[in-house]
């Protein structure tokens, strides 16, 4: 599960990866918004999936989907 207490520097963290990746704006905020949904409500893994089906239809590149999910590794919280 996703470090709630850390969810502003989680998103911050991701905000600018996805702006240094110059992903399309409109895509960016649904994604991000899915992408903390699934990483608090239902499983990391769920959303590092979200992140390679992301990746797979061509979003962005495999090292932005990397950076991702080291990120979702980093603010996450093991129970």
């Amino acid at each position: 599960m996703l470090n709630m207490s850390r969810l502003g520097g989680f998103k911050y963290d991701l905000r600018e990866i996805i702006r240094n990746a110059k992903v399309d704006e409109s895509f960016a905020t649904s994604f991000i918004a899915s992408l903390v949904t699934k990483a608090s409500r239902i499983s990391i893994q769920d959303a590092k999936t979200y992140v390679k089906e992301a990746k797979e239809s061509g979003r962005y590149s495999e090292t932005v989907s990397d950076e991702i999910c080291g990120l979702l590794d980093y603010y996450s919280r093991y129970r």
